[in-house]
């Protein structure tokens, strides 16, 4: 396996590095915090057919997989770009699988609000926190035994919470137009692979959090000083971020591992992808308190970036559900499969 990036890939990964570093500054994330929601990049992005690059050309996206995927996904959590660009494409993926949904798919790469998945099953017939849900005009989730999508108003945005315009959606009643896309078995085979399509992007993301939140940290440890030199001279800063850094460097390497497998036909990217994201979203978290801790009493307040980072890591580590039951669910896999 070789994870050096292909010239494309490289291309991708520029491109989107480009975009991003444009299109949302840290003053456009400042902008769009209350919201959670960035309508301007949002078209940006769909325009550069961000949403169904992953998906097979047949299928009317581009054919880059989920390589290409990640690499936007990372330069999304590098800048806090305030799109549900991972829960919007993996909605895509499924209407791909379930076919007969070409308009869907356009819709959800193209139109002026998302379609987004749920990272979690519904709960009384209400998808909770689902990322970008008081922007979305359709959320897709798994309801009793039934994968549906569902078409309604936005909901209300939870405050506080990464700010990635999170809100509960209802899946049943009045003000809501229902599709029912699988059940039963099939329903839960194509909600396991959204779920792997959305944790492996997610991965991505908060691997390229927590390298630019450990930058940011850097940048400020070289300019400010104590005692007349750099505080990154000493040594209790230095070991502050050193593993975080080994950590951050790993993270994204299983998130690439984890899309090439999918991509090659590896049947273990399911549970690589499972692993990334475990990963991956406690290191954003250790990289982001390590910005914040850095900072010293600056970064608790608001006036100084490193509390965004650690917000939004915060956020996409509470949204997978809890950490604890998803490395027990890789141990589980791990044991079953004799490893």
């Amino acid at each position: 396996m070789d994870l050096e990036l292909s010239e494309d890939e490289s291309s991708v990964a520029l491109a989107f590095e480009r975009v991003l570093a444009r299109e949302s500054s840290i003053d456009r994330v400042r902008a769009a915090e209350a919201a959670g929601f960035d309508p301007a990049l949002w078209k940006v992005l769909a325009g550069m057919g961000t949403i169904v690059m992953a998906l097979p050309e047949a299928a009317g996206g581009a054919g880059g997989g989920l390589v290409s995927l990640a690499l936007a996904a990372e330069a999304a959590g590098r800048h806090l770009a305030c799109a549900p660009i991972v829960e919007a494409a993996a909605a895509a993926l499924v209407l791909a699988e379930v076919g007969g949904c070409g308009a869907q798919i356009v819709a959800a790469g193209g139109a002026g609000t998302p379609v987004v998945l749920a990272p979690r099953p519904a709960a009384g017939g209400v998808a909770v926190l689902v990322p970008g849900g008081a922007v979305a005009s359709a959320v897709m989730a798994l309801d009793d035994g039934e994968l549906v999508l569902v078409r309604g108003a936005p909901g209300t945005p939870v405050r506080d919470l990464g700010y990635l315009a999170a809100a509960d959606r209802p899946l049943r009643g009045d003000g809501v137009e229902r599709q029912v896309l699988a059940v039963d078995d099939r329903a839960r085979q194509l909600w396991e692979l959204a779920i792997g399509w959305w944790r492996l992007g997610t991965a991505a993301a908060c691997a390229g959090l927590a390298r630019q939140a450990l930058a940011v940290a850097a940048g400020y440890a070289r300019t400010r000083h104590q005692f007349d030199v750099p505080i990154g001279s000493f040594q209790a800063i230095q070991q502050l971020l050193v593993d975080p850094v080994m950590a951050a460097d790993g993270a994204l390497l299983l998130a690439r591992e984890a899309a090439w497998h999918h991509d090659h036909g590896v049947a273990a990217w399911r549970n690589a992808a499972d692993i990334a994201y475990a990963l991956a979203a406690e290191t954003a978290v250790r990289a982001a308190e390590a910005c914040l801790h850095v900072h010293g009493g600056y970064g608790y307040t608001l006036e100084y970036d490193a509390q965004l980072y650690l917000r939004r890591a915060k956020a996409l580590l509470l949204l997978g559900g809890a950490p604890e039951a998803i490395w027990a669910g890789i141990g589980s896999a791990a044991m079953e499969g004799g490893h």
